[in-house]
């Protein structure tokens, strides 16, 4: 006697496995931090983003708007960070030229208890930072990267155009090298 406890024919089999492969698709594509602001990679930010005013701490003012025209970084980080130390020197190696080219690279800092202004002036002074810096809450990273993921490092890449270019989370020598490529192919345009 043969007992049979499950039976699907070939092309039943092949749609059960397409439903979960699509399944699976959606739930890595939808629900993995950062998830959100990648799918906006070659679209404007909102307009509530790209006017909101980025005071830095050497009392320039900025926004994306404004900024137009220039390739923009905007790299969120926090001074008790690790991997945001350790991201930090793949910005801080573009030059004078770059920045005459169009180039113009903001770090924000992400406010919590840990950052103080005496921690955050040494942060920038060890790491050497030699681009404004201002400080941004969680609320208004996490309207940036339009993620609730507000996990540091991250940084926006938009074109001279003023659409997000590229974004990345973490650090890495491969996401460094992608993102320094990702900014000279950038500025290469015209």
């Amino acid at each position: 006697m043969k007992i049979r406890l499950f039976s699907l024919s070939s092309s039943r089999l092949a749609m059960l496995v397409t439903v979960i492969g699509l399944s699976l698709w959606a739930l890595l594509t939808f629900s993995l931090p950062g998830s959100e602001a990648k799918a906006k990679i070659g679209k404007f930010p909102k307009d509530s983003v790209a006017r909101r005013p980025i005071s830095t701490l050497d009392g320039r003012r900025f926004d994306l708007i404004s900024l137009r025209g220039q390739v923009v970084v905007l790299d969120f980080f926090a001074v008790w960070c690790a991997h945001s130390r350790d991201h930090i020197p793949a910005l801080t190696r573009f030059t004078e030229e770059d920045y005459q080219r169009g180039l113009q690279i903001i770090g924000l800092a992400v406010q919590d208890n840990e950052t103080t202004s005496e921690r955050l002036a040494q942060f920038i002074k060890d790491q050497k930072i030699n681009y404004p810096v201002a400080t941004i809450t969680d609320d208004v990273f996490a309207a940036y990267v339009e993620s609730r993921d507000v996990s540091v490092p991250q940084t926006l890449l938009y074109g001279r155009d003023g659409r997000l270019a590229a974004h990345f989370i973490g650090q890495s020598a491969e996401i460094d090298a992608a993102l320094v490529a990702a900014i000279n192919r950038e500025l290469a345009k015209r």
